[in-house]
């Protein structure tokens, strides 16, 4: 099920919707703007090597929901289809990745920098 993005105030909200929210045992995620250091609209594997599930469900090609160790550090992924995932990087959190499933990531990534931008220009 693909999730929602959305910008209130100056944080990135993740909510879950669903099965999902049982699944990754998560309702919604919300980190600041200033900790996004970039959004990736790249695709996304669904490689389990150096992945380990510490909370949520996954069944190998079908989902991928809730928290993994990685290679890279802690990960939280809402991933049903990999080619609609954004993945959001991050600085001074409890995830180094976001992996999110949207309905149009090319939208949801683009409104996610402009709103960096836009912060970064209030601040300066």
């Amino acid at each position: 099920m693909v999730g929602t993005v959305k910008i209130e105030n100056s944080d990135l909200v993740f909510e879950l919707h669903g099965i999902d929210i049982i699944l990754s045992i998560k309702r919604q995620i919300r980190v600041p703007l200033k900790h996004v250091t970039s959004v990736s609209t790249e695709h996304v594997t669904r490689d389990p090597k150096l992945q380990m599930r510490l909370v949520g469900a996954r069944i190998p090609t079908i989902i991928k929901d809730g928290i993994f160790l990685t290679s890279e550090g802690m990960m939280f992924f809402e991933m049903h289809d990999p080619d609609k995932c954004i993945t959001v990087n991050l600085n001074h959190e409890h995830y180094k990745k976001i992996v999110f499933e949207v309905d149009d990531k090319e939208a949801v990534a683009k409104e996610i920098n402009d709103a960096i931008k836009s912060q970064l220009q209030t601040v300066y």
